[in-house]
């Protein structure tokens, strides 16, 4: 890594599929994520219900010391449907989060 390169981020990555979420971070991190992911997914509904938009394909929430994601992929928006979310611990704002990551190599 060179002095330039930004430090690597806290992060934690989680599958959504069938209903479930799953990870290799473990149980804990499966069953707090899966809370935050909830409640940010039900707040995502409301509001596409109030204007007329559809269930959310993808969300942020940023708290003081974490940022949330998720997204869904092309095949629905329905919670059997697949997806992935992840988990920096750091709270980051989603264009510089999106910056980072697509600056680092695979």
């Amino acid at each position: 890594m060179s002095d330039t390169a930004p430090p690597p981020l806290p992060l934690q990555l989680f599958t959504l599929k069938d209903g479930l979420v799953s990870s290799d971070s473990g149980q804990e991190a499966v069953n707090n994520y899966a809370a935050d992911f909830q409640g940010l997914r039900h707040f995502g509904l409301k509001i596409g219900e109030c204007l007329e938009l559809g269930a959310p394909w993808m969300g942020t929430l940023q708290e003081d010391d974490f940022t949330l994601n998720f997204a869904y992929f092309d095949s629905g928006t329905d919670p059997q449907d697949p997806g992935a979310g992840a988990l920096v611990g750091e709270r980051m704002p989603l264009f510089e989060l999106l910056t980072r990551v697509n600056s680092m190599e695979a």
